[in-house]
C-alpha cells in the first residue's frame, strides 16, 4: 500500500463516516471526505446535525462565534434559512463550491469522474417526477420544469432588466470537466453565499455574446416569480446537468424547454455549412448538395445557428405555446 492509499484508508474514520451520512455524501468518496470539510466543519456540523444528549434535539450552535457560523455557510458546509436557524448543507451543495472555487483538484481523476456521475444522477433524481408529468402531458407549476432555452437578445434583455449581476463558475463544466469551453460564465442575480463577483450589466453583456460565440446555450426560469432567484445560465451538453439529466430521462424532447424553430432563407442561404457546424444538438445536416437542413424534432430553438451564420438567413420562428 502507497503512503497516500494508506493516508486515505485513515482518513475514513467513524467520525468522518458520521459527517456523511450527515450530509448525504456517497459511500466511494468517504475516504477522501477530509478534502471536502475541514477539522472546523466538522465540529459544525456534527453539533448541528446530531442529537443532543437524551433526546432528540439538535445539539446546537449557540455557543460557536458568528464568525465560524459565517464561514461554514459561505463554504456550503451550512445553511441559514430566513430565520436565521442552521442546518448541514447537502455534499451536492459543498461539491459545487469546491468544484467552482478549488480544494479538490488532488482527488484522483476517477474519483471526480465518479463524482461527476453522482452529482448527475442526485440532480436527475430531483426532477425525475417532474419531467415524468411533463412528458406525459400533464399540467404543472414547478419551477425547475420552466428551465428553457433563451435567444440571445432575450438573454440580453433578462440582464438589462436586473439590478445587480454577479459572476461565477459554471459548476456542471466545473464538476464534469467534458469539454474546453469557458467556465467563467455563470451569470446570477443574486449572490448565495457572498461568492461571486459584481460586475456591470454591461460586462454581463460582453460575456453573455462572448458565451454565444463560444458556442453556449442561453437558459433560464422563463415562468420565475418576481423576486424569484435565477440566473442565465451558459450551457454546453457535454456538461450540463440539466442536459445530461433529460438524456438520462428520456426527456430531450420536452425539457429544457423550447420555443423556436429555425428557419433557413435558401433563397440568400451561401451553404457554408456554419449552422450544421454550430448546431450542439445535430439538428441541421448538409444534404448531398450542401443545403442545410433543419430537424424539426431535434432543433431546440437556442438559437447558436442563427447567431452564427454569416449570412444572416437563419431566423428563429416562435413555436405554438403547449395548452
Amino acid at each position: 500500500m502507497s503512503q497516500d492509499e494508506a493516508r486515505r484508508s485513515d482518513a475514513a474514520t467513524p467520525t468522518m463516516a458520521a459527517v456523511a451520512a450527515v450530509v448525504g455524501a456517497p459511500e466511494f468518496v468517504l475516504p477522501w471526505l477530509d478534502r471536502f470539510y475541514d477539522g472546523e466543519d466538522v465540529e459544525l456540523l456534527l453539533a448541528v446535525g446530531r442529537p443532543g444528549e437524551g433526546d432528540d434535539a439538535p445539539a446546537g450552535l449557540a455557543s460557536v462565534e458568528p464568525q465560524r457560523l459565517e464561514r461554514g455557510v459561505r463554504r456550503a458546509v451550512l445553511d441559514r434559512d430566513e430565520r436565521g436557524a442552521y442546518a448541514p448543507a447537502s455534499f451536492a451543495d459543498r461539491l459545487d463550491i469546491c468544484a467552482m472555487f478549488g480544494g479538490w483538484r488532488d482527488i484522483p481523476d476517477d474519483v471526480r469522474r465518479r463524482l461527476a456521475d453522482w452529482a448527475t444522477d442526485d440532480y436527475a433524481a430531483s426532477v425525475r417526477d417532474d419531467l415524468e408529468a411533463l412528458k406525459s402531458g400533464a399540467r404543472y407549476d414547478l419551477r425547475e420544469i420552466d428551465y428553457t432555452y433563451l435567444l440571445l437578445p432575450e438573454a440580453e434583455a433578462v440582464i438589462a432588466a436586473e439590478e445587480h449581476v454577479y459572476l461565477w463558475p459554471c459548476d456542471c463544466r466545473a464538476i464534469v470537466g467534458g469539454c474546453d469551453k469557458p467556465v467563467d460564465v455563470c451569470l446570477r442575480f443574486d449572490n448565495d453565499r457572498g461568492l461571486g463577483l459584481e460586475i456591470s450589466n454591461e460586462r454581463a453583456v460582453e460575456i453573455l455574446r462572448e458565451t454565444d460565440v463560444a458556442g453556449l446555450t442561453h437558459t433560464d426560469y422563463l415562468g420565475r416569480s418576481a423576486g424569484d432567484k435565477h440566473a442565465i445560465c451558459n450551457c454546453c451538453t457535454d456538461c450540463c446537468f440539466p442536459h445530461r439529466a433529460a438524456s438520462l430521462l428520456d426527456a430531450e424532447s420536452v425539457w429544457p424547454r423550447r420555443r423556436h424553430l429555425a428557419v433557413i432563407d435558401f433563397e440568400e442561404c451561401t451553404q457554408c455549412g456554419t449552422c450544421a457546424e454550430r448546431c450542439p444538438f445535430a439538428a441541421i445536416t448538409m444534404s448531398a448538395d450542401d443545403e442545410p437542413l433543419v430537424g424539426a424534432a431535434t432543433c431546440r430553438g437556442c438559437g447558436l445557428c442563427s447567431t452564427g451564420c454569416p449570412a444572416e438567413t437563419i431566423a428563429m420562428q416562435p413555436l405554438a405555446a403547449p395548452a
